[in-house]
């Protein structure tokens, strides 16, 4: 299953409930699971986010990985995540397979503690 990034944005303005099915389903490509975790930063309930990116944070392509790093800054840019992210973004940035990742995990890790 492939979507746009046009299509992802309006999923998450009009239906969020729908963009969150979509991520979780089987059968979704790699663009549209970054594009989506990426997304889910505008999404303002945390109840369908919060699984959603938890789930994304352990996909086992790096990418999709990044885009839900990328999730989590937006969504809580302004807020402290809960604990259970923060102690997935620690050990993302002691053994993520991806250098960029461990990296990005630290970066993160660094701006919630400020």
């Amino acid at each position: 299953m492939s979507y746009s990034r046009h299509q992802l944005n309006a999923l998450a303005k009009e239906n969020p409930k729908e963009l969150t099915r979509v991520l979780t389903s089987l059968n979704v490509d790699v663009p549209t699971l970054t594009y989506g975790a990426e997304i889910l930063g505008d999404v303002k309930e945390e109840e369908l986010v919060l699984p959603v990116l938890r789930q994304l944070l352990k996909h086992v392509n790096a990418i999709v990985r990044e885009g839900a790093m990328m999730g989590v800054s937006a969504f809580y840019l302004d807020k402290k995540p809960p604990q259970e992210l923060i102690e997935r973004l620690r050990a993302m940035s002691k053994s993520d397979p991806s250098p960029a990742n461990r990296d990005m995990a630290v970066s993160l890790m660094e701006e919630f503690n400020k």
